[in-house]
């Protein structure tokens, strides 16, 4: 049983490190290349001769972009933007990754919803409702590359502090011998820690669309199931996507294309995450609280080094 759990676990890393992988080589490509989205779109249109194939290619993406996404509760975005700009241009890509977040999110909501917990949910809430507005009006007067660098080296503090406050945490349990039964108790969080969360994370998503990471690792210190991590995580993303895309309608920047592609896409990315849950039902709780840290870990040297460019 412990050779299989490793064996799904060091599957999922490899996999995470491939997509990283292929996401900074796509990166460093289009730095020396500024031509290289035309360049692939022609080749695309090259190669395919139709639309359906190019959707096939995406859908193809969407799905793995999926398997992350419900294998370690996080990722979607971050897969599919980083691989989706080989298919199609960069402005598509940011679209089109749009709109399936919800549905993507819907699903995983779903899948996790046995994980609900409300409070932390209106802690952080309530500090995004102020955040996505000020990153917003702030947008075009902060410096976007120092900080989205900032965030990246902050969030390799929180993978460092969760280890130890995981460490913490075990021996409290050893101590006090508590039953594993209590885990799906309500969890008791700091209202002020949570508020400040949802204020940097909605801040991050209204000035560079990137909410995740931080609360990404504020849950991961948390003494929380699978199941209420993935819960917590994708609804609270889930409400800010939701705001991201009414601004996007409002503003008429989604048009009736990248809505049917959309709708033509979301089915792959909803199987890929079934099979992520399924995935990740075979892995112990240390084993998922690696892999997590391991994927926050990638995005945040990706954010270091690549800044908002």
């Amino acid at each position: 049983m412990k050779e299989k759990m490793f064996s799904s676990a060091r599957s999922a890393m490899l996999l995470i490190v491939f997509l990283s992988i292929i996401f900074l080589a796509t990166s460093q490509i289009a730095s020396a290349n500024p031509n290289l989205a035309q360049d692939v779109a022609n080749a695309a249109d090259g190669l395919s001769g139709n639309w359906l194939l190019t959707i096939l290619i995406v859908a193809v993406i969407a799905f793995v972009a999926g398997v992350v996404h419900s294998g370690i509760g996080f990722g979607f975005g971050i897969v599919a933007i980083g691989v989706m700009p080989l298919v199609i241009d960069a402005r598509q890509t940011q679209l089109l990754v749009s709109l399936l977040a919800i549905p993507v999110q819907i699903g995983t909501v779903w899948a996790y919803r046995r994980g609900f917990a409300w409070r932390p949910l209106l802690y952080a809430f309530a500090g995004a409702i102020i955040g996505l507005p000020l990153g917003l009006w702030l947008f075009k007067s902060i410096n976007l590359d120092w900080l989205t660098r900032g965030t990246g080296v902050v969030i390799l503090f929180m993978v460092a502090w969760s280890f130890w406050v995981r460490r913490l945490a075990s021996r409290r349990a050893a101590e006090n011998e508590i039953d594993s039964s209590t885990e799906q108790s309500e969890p008791t969080v700091n209202p002020v820690t949570t508020f400040g969360v949802g204020l940097v994370s909605g801040f991050l998503m209204g000035a560079v669309t990137m909410p995740g990471p931080p609360v990404v690792a504020w849950a991961m210190q948390q003494d929380w199931s699978q199941e209420r991590f993935k819960a917590f995580v994708n609804q609270f993303l889930l409400a800010l996507t939701i705001f991201k895309v009414a601004a996007l309608f409002i503003t008429a920047e989604v048009g009736q294309q990248i809505i049917t592609e959309s709708l033509l896409i979301f089915p792959a990315a909803l199987i890929g995450i079934a099979v992520g849950k399924k995935f990740s039902e075979r892995l112990s709780a240390g084993s998922f609280r690696t892999l997590v840290a391991v994927g926050l870990s990638i995005v945040a040297v990706l954010l270091i080094t690549k800044g908002s460019g």
